[in-house]
C-alpha cells in the first residue's frame, strides 16, 4: 500500500483478520491493534474497502442496532471502529452497554437496546471487529475485559515504532512522501464464496502446540507492586486459542489462493503470536 510505510507486518496481520470472514463454517476473528499515538493505527484499518466492512468513527448499542437491522441480505461481516476511545470515553453505563454488544455480536450475532418501554433483539450472522486503541486505554480497561472474556474474542496486537523505523518514517516525511489525508482505500478481492482449506496432520500439530503459547500472552495482566510494574498470568483454556489459530491459518490460506495450509501459513501465525505479548510490544 503505497501510502502506509512499514507497516508490511500489522497489514498482513489486518488482511488475515479480514479473510477470517471468508472461511466457511467459522466465526470472523476480531482485533484491537494496541500501539501507541502516531503510530497509523487509524489510518491502517481505514484503508480497505470491501462489501463486508462497515466502517463508523463511533458507534453506540442502538448504531449496533441500525447497522444489523440494515443489513437484510447478511453482507456484513466486520464492524470497523478506527479508534474505540471515543466510544467507551461515554458515561459508564452507555460504555458497558456498547461493550456487551459488540462482544455478543462477535459471538453469536445477537443484539439488544432497551428503547425505554421494552427490551429489543436481533440477530445476525456473528460479526468480526477491527478496532484500535492507545496502551493506556488498553490498560485501563483490561482487567474488565479480561473477565467479559473479550480478550480472547478480540484478540490486542501490540505494537510500536522501533527507533530505526522513526528515523526512516521522519525521512519519508521530510521527502514529502508521508502526509495527513488518509490513504485510498483499497479492495481486498474476496472470493464470491467462501472455502475452507485443509489442515493437515502435521499443521493441525503445529498449530496446536501454539495454541498454548497464544493462550499464555492473552492470559497476561499487569499490576503494580511497591510502585513497580509487574506481571501475572491468569489460566485461558487453550481451546479458544486454538480454533483461532487455525482460523487464521485457513484464512491465510485462502489470502494466498492455497487449498491447503502449508509452511507459510504456520509461519504467519508464528509471527502473529509475537505481536499478542503486552509485556513485549512487537517493534517495528
Amino acid at each position: 500500500m503505497k501510502d502506509l510505510f512499514k507497516l508490511e507486518p500489522l497489514q498482513e496481520i489486518l488482511e488475515t483478520m479480514l479473510w477470517t470472514g471468508q472461511v466457511t463454517g467459522e466465526i470472523p476473528i476480531s482485533v484491537i491493534l494496541v500501539g501507541p499515538s502516531g503510530v497509523a493505527k487509524s489510518k491502517m484499518i481505514c484503508s480497505y474497502k470491501e462489501p463486508q466492512l462497515h466502517i463508523t468513527d463511533n458507534i453506540s448499542s442502538m448504531g449496533i442496532w441500525d447497522i444489523v437491522q440494515g443489513d437484510s441480505k447478511g453482507v456484513l461481516r466486520f464492524i470497523v471502529i478506527p479508534d474505540i476511545n471515543p466510544t467507551i470515553s461515554r458515561r459508564s453505563s452507555t460504555a458497558q452497554a456498547t461493550i456487551a454488544n459488540l462482544l455478543s455480536l462477535t459471538v453469536d450475532g445477537t443484539v439488544r437496546v432497551d428503547d425505554g418501554r421494552r427490551e429489543k433483539k436481533c440477530v445476525h450472522t456473528p460479526m468480526g471487529l477491527i478496532t484500535s486503541c492507545t496502551p493506556e486505554i488498553y490498560e485501563k480497561h483490561a482487567r474488565q475485559w479480561f473477565a467479559l472474556g473479550l480478550r480472547r474474542r478480540i484478540i490486542p496486537v501490540f505494537y510500536s515504532y522501533s527507533y530505526t523505523t522513526k528515523i526512516s518514517l521522519q525521512a519519508l516525511v521530510k521527502e514529502g512522501k508521508i502526509h495527513s489525508t488518509p490513504p485510498a482505500r483499497v479492495p481486498l478481492n474476496f472470493k464470491s464464496e467462501g472455502g475452507r482449506p485443509i489442515i493437515g496432520s502435521e499443521e493441525a500439530e503445529q498449530i496446536e502446540k501454539h495454541s498454548a503459547t497464544l493462550a499464555f500472552n492473552l492470559g497476561k495482566l499487569s499490576f503494580v507492586e511497591n510502585k513497580v510494574k509487574k506481571w501475572q498470568v491468569k489460566e485461558i483454556v487453550p481451546i479458544s486459542p486454538h480454533v483461532t489459530l487455525r482460523t487464521l491459518a485457513m484464512a491465510h490460506a485462502s489470502r494466498r489462493n492455497s487449498a491447503r495450509v502449508q509452511k507459510e501459513d504456520i509461519d504467519f501465525l508464528v509471527q502473529f503470536i509475537e505481536f499478542t505479548d503486552p509485556e513485549k510490544p512487537r517493534l517495528i
